[in-house]
């Protein structure tokens, strides 16, 4: 199953005036390519670069809409390229929108490409999760976003700190969604959040994703996260 560029204003009409948004997404893309020599951000071939990494985030950014009363601020963990991150920001100018990405030659692409496509809702923190989390952007995000980055009990980890309380994180799973959710139960009850739904994409998206929806209680107790490299060493 592969997808066009002039698939996507079909499959999300509600993002309004293809114009505003489409050309920017495949400058994007062209930026990403450019940088491949000298900075990898991604492994997907670039046939099914629109399916997987445009039409992908832009259905997570759909379904977030549908269950999210507020996305602004929003914080993607490990954006790498900017998926999902980046392509909200483009979709979704009125969301201000921090990409936290520990590699600091992805950072550092990251803040060009920002400042290539005038994005001026787009903040680079070139920090670990771990690090970041205990700074201002602590408790502080309506919503967080992370995709590909880790098994879902060490993820959480990384993620859970940043949101505010009462607010939401979306995570895209394959098919071992059921068994990492299972396996999460204690990561979830230690950083104070709740599983609230499975969410899947349309299958004219991806027949394999779903979206994990997470909703946090409260604070994020001061013990959490732990220091860098422990939720990967030993995810609670």
């Amino acid at each position: 199953m592969s997808l066009s560029w002039d698939d996507l204003p079909h499959l999300f009409p509600g993002l309004g005036d293809p114009a505003a948004w489409l050309p920017l997404l495949q400058r994007h893309a062209a930026l990403v390519e450019d940088a491949a020599g000298h900075t990898r951000v991604t492994s997907v071939p670039a046939a099914e670069a629109v399916r997987r990494q445009y039409a992908e985030c832009l259905e997570l950014l759909r379904i977030a809409r549908t269950v999210v009363p507020t996305m602004s601020p929003c914080i993607d963990v490990g954006s790498g390229g900017g998926y999902p991150g980046m392509v909200f920001a483009i979709a979704a100018p009125d969301i201000a929108i921090t990409l936290v990405e520990p590699l600091q030659k992805r950072a550092r692409l990251l803040v060009s490409m920002a400042a290539e496509l005038e994005l001026p809702n787009v903040t680079v923190v070139a920090a670990r999760a771990e690090d970041a989390a205990r700074g201002p952007l602590r408790d502080s995000a309506a919503l967080v976003t992370a995709r590909a980055v880790a098994e879902l009990r060490e993820l959480v980890e990384y993620t859970v700190p940043f949101a505010r309380p009462g607010g939401w994180l979306l995570l895209p799973k394959g098919s071992t969604a059921p068994d990492e959710l299972a396996a999460a139960g204690a990561a979830l009850d230690a950083l104070g959040c709740s599983h609230r739904a499975n969410l899947p994409m349309r299958p004219q998206v991806s027949e394999t994703l779903t979206v994990l929806a997470l909703e946090k209680h409260g604070p994020t107790p001061l013990k959490y996260p732990r220091r860098p490299g422990q939720p990967g060493k030993r995810p609670l």
